[in-house]
C-alpha cells in the first residue's frame, strides 16, 4: 500500500518508478488519488483537482491519466457497485466494505476472506477474486 500523505516530490518519484511521465496534470491527479482514502470516481477526481492547476483541465485528461496510471500498475480500477469505476491507490490484494448509508468504502485485508475461495471445492480453480460487503458502520 502507498504511504499516506505523499508529498509532491514523492508523487513525482512514484510516477517515475511506474514509467509515467510526471506532467503537471498527472502530478495533481496522481497526488489526489494516492492520498485519497475514498476510492474516488473519475468525476470526483476532476472536481477536486480542476481548480489546482493554472491551466484548464479537461475531463478527458483526467480519464486518460487515470487509465495511464491503471495500465502502469500504479493504481487499481475497482467496481464496487453498479455505477462508475472507482480508483484505488492500494494495489495490494484486498476487498471492500461499503456503508450503504454513507457510501463510504473501506479496505478489508485479503487474509480476512481468503478461505472463501478454498470452500468452492475441486471443480473450481480460482485465479483472483474480489469481495464487496455491503452494510452499515456501527461507529459512524
Amino acid at each position: 500500500m502507498n504511504k499516506p500523505g505523499m508529498n509532491t516530490s514523492e508523487v513525482e518519484q512514484f510516477l517515475n518508478r511506474h514509467g509515467v511521465k510526471p506532467t503537471p496534470q498527472r502530478m495533481v491527479i496522481a497526488e489526489f488519488v494516492l492520498n485519497a482514502k475514498s476510492h474516488p470516481t473519475a468525476d470526483q477526481v476532476f472536481q477536486e483537482v480542476a481548480e489546482k492547476l493554472p491551466v484548464l483541465l479537461s475531463r478527458a485528461t483526467v480519464y486518460n491519466t487515470l487509465n495511464t496510471l491503471v495500465e502502469a500498475g500504479a493504481i487499481r480500477e475497482v467496481y464496487i457497485a453498479p455505477g462508475p469505476a472507482r480508483y484505488d491507490a492500494n494495489i495490494e490484494e484486498h476487498h471492500h466494505f461499503v456503508d450503504v448509508h454513507t457510501g463510504k468504502v473501506i479496505d478489508i485485508d485479503a487474509d480476512r476472506v481468503r478461505g472463501i475461495a478454498s470452500e468452492l471445492g475441486p471443480d473450481f480453480k480460482v485465479h483472483h477474486f474480489s469481495v464487496t460487503f455491503f452494510g452499515e458502520l456501527k461507529n459512524r
